[in-house]
């Protein structure tokens, strides 16, 4: 039998009783889509970057990006400059404001997990970060050929 239907539900699981929770263990809250959080984290850790390799790491189109671009934009968490490498071309990068914003919820979820896992034995500790550690390089390989 395989474990992958019920490794499947639990990360699902999991990212639901975060998202849900988060408001409970002090994060900030904020009028993100779950889009727009992946986009600012990926450009507040890549940028800039340009729009089409955003909309790549995001794994989704370039019109999808470019509005999630607008609406971070907006919110001043975002922002467009010109490309030195080419005139007609754009980039994307966090603003201080973004880039705070990301480091502040960062800093959020580890305070959350040392609550949850503070009385996990150490080994218990090192084997789920080794396994989903493993688990992401797994999601990687597999991101990178589709």
């Amino acid at each position: 039998m395989s474990a992958a239907p019920a490794l499947a539900r639990e990360i699902e699981r999991l990212f639901a009783l975060l998202v849900r929770e988060r408001g409970r263990f002090g994060e900030e809250q904020d009028d993100l889509t779950t889009t727009q959080r992946l986009a600012l984290a990926i450009v507040a850790d890549e940028g800039p970057l340009r729009l089409h390799a955003l909309a790549a790491l995001m794994g989704t189109t370039d019109p999808t990006a470019t509005r999630t671009v607008d609406a971070l934009e907006a919110a001043g968490l975002a922002e467009r400059t010109a490309d030195p490498a080419d005139g007609r071309g754009v980039l994307v990068g966090a603003t201080a404001k973004g880039a705070g914003s990301v480091a502040r919820k960062r800093e959020q979820l580890r305070g959350l997990l040392q609550q949850l896992l503070s009385g996990m034995p150490d080994e218990e500790l090192t084997h789920l970060v080794d396994l989903l550690a493993d688990l992401n390089e797994r999601l990687s390989g597999v991101a990178g050929r589709v």
